[in-house]
């Protein structure tokens, strides 16, 4: 695992959670490639040879992972490890051990189960009175895959590189640490870095680690913080005002756009101000301007849904609205009157907003969100897509509208590098070096390891 706040001088090795305890899984099948070797190791460091195209079926049977071969049961184990015999294999699409149904896009709207194939070694253990699965390798075959993972196979050169830069900077800086309590140093989707093992991995990616080695960017001579999304919707957002702590430097708002860009909404310190801007659809590099509509699929993550990254619209009716809010804050409504901003941030996303309803004995209450988390969490099912939106209301009788109209800007926090940004500034012919420091203002490219 990693050593928080140290700059490594060699290539460190990663524990990542490919299955959590909280998807629940009971029984977990694996399936070995037919090259290179692998050996099956329990708790007591006993060895069994496996080979070539076994299938290994885990399950829990009495506090102990029980294991079966090709449909021979063998003696359980509190915890087993498929462990990779040449800790430097070829890195290939599909190559590595074939793990089944893992979730991708845990709490979000494209949440999905898809097989993985996984490069390094596979540990498993019982944590809750279920399993969790651990894929250890070094962190140089890690990136490969997240490349590939985070955005498409088609995507350019420089903006694989600056994706890999910006992953290995983000993993090295080791900020938040938010499964240490189940010793992995990050997990496999959103809520870390998304990693679907060699999957969906391509050359390009493979030359993107190779070309970028060792390199993250640094800024107070430390390793930089590197917070990404998907989209910007025009201009990215401050860290203190997302994540709640002090500013820092190298985080704050860029409009995503050359050095010569105006707009007359600029800057957004007014409703009026924001209305305008998400109205619009700037000539920025994350726009469809740059990136049409009908080619963006080509370029996202395999997980990722063709939809409205740029600018996106969701439109409620007053018993949706209702029901939604009822659900997600406890409110006992009769009815929605209004969703209004009380403070936004450089890109217009909402760090806070009142919700103004009718209870159902007909008093006018309110309640206020506070974080752009929460608000993008109350006002979706599962998750909208970011929290810089204007709302539209149709009149109804009464006093009580008849629908909500949301029209938003851009996809994810907000925070560091826009994927579909860089996507264009690659298109654009920028380098890698100029796209991490658009996004990175203030920081350096060095070589650590």
């Amino acid at each position: 695992m990693l050593t928080p706040n140290v700059i490594p001088d060699k290539e460190p090795i990663l524990n990542v959670g490919i299955v959590l305890p909280e998807d629940q899984f009971t029984e977990i099948r694996i399936e070995i490639p037919s090259t290179p070797e692998y050996q099956l190791t329990d708790v007591k460091n006993d060895i069994l040879n496996l080979k070539n195209c076994d299938v290994l079926k885990f399950g829990i049977t009495e506090k102990v992972i029980s294991v079966i071969i090709n449909d021979k049961p063998v003696s359980g184990s509190k915890s087993w490890t498929i462990k990779l015999l040449e800790p430097y294999a070829v890195m290939a699409n599909k190559s590595g051990l074939k793990v089944n149904g893992v979730v991708a896009g845990r709490g979000f709207h494209w949440v999905k189960n898809i097989d993985v194939y996984l490069p390094g070694s596979v540990e498993l253990r019982i944590v809750d009175g279920v399993l969790l699965a651990v894929n250890i390798l070094p962190i140089e075959q890690y990136l490969m895959c997240v490349a590939t993972s985070e955005m498409g196979a088609e995507c350019p050169p420089a903006l694989t590189e600056s994706q890999t830069i910006v992953a290995r900077s983000w993993m090295l800086a080791n900020i938040e640490m938010k499964h240490r309590n189940l010793q992995l140093d990050v997990c496999n989707d959103d809520c870390c870095q998304r990693y679907q093992g060699t999957t969906y991995l391509n050359d390009e990616a493979v030359r993107g680690a190779l070309n970028t080695y060792g390199k993250v960017l640094i800024a107070d001579d430390k390793i930089c913080d590197a917070r990404y999304f998907k989209s910007c919707g025009g201009i990215t957002e401050s860290f203190e005002n997302v994540f709640g702590d002090e500013p820092i430097s190298y985080l704050q708002p860029v409009v995503d756009a050359p050095d010569s860009f105006s707009h007359e909404a600029l800057p957004l310190d007014s409703e009026e101000a924001v209305r305008q801007w998400i109205d619009d659809v700037p000539d920025t590099f994350c726009s469809p301007h740059t990136i049409p509509k009908n080619e963006m699929i080509k370029y996202l993550g395999s997980v990722d849904v063709e939809g409205e990254y740029f600018r996106w619209n969701f439109r409620y009716t007053q018993k949706e609205i209702t029901a939604l809010l009822n659900l997600k804050l406890d409110l006992n409504a009769r009815a929605i009157i209004a969703i209004n901003p009380l403070q936004r941030g450089y890109s217009g996303r909402l760090i806070r907003s009142e919700i103004e309803y009718q209870t159902k004995d007909g008093e006018q209450r309110s309640i206020e969100i506070k974080d752009q988390y929460v608000i993008r969490q109350t006002l979706h099912e599962l998750f909208l897509y970011s929290s810089a939106f204007i709302v539209n209301v149709e009149d109804g009788e009464g006093g009580i509208p008849l629908a909500f109209n949301l029209k938003g800007a851009g996809w994810g926090h907000g925070v560091g590098y826009c994927q579909i940004g860089a996507l264009g500034m690659a298109l654009k012919g920028y380098s890698t070096k100029a796209i991490v420091l658009h996004y990175y203002p203030g920081s350096q490219l060095k070589k650590i390891y």
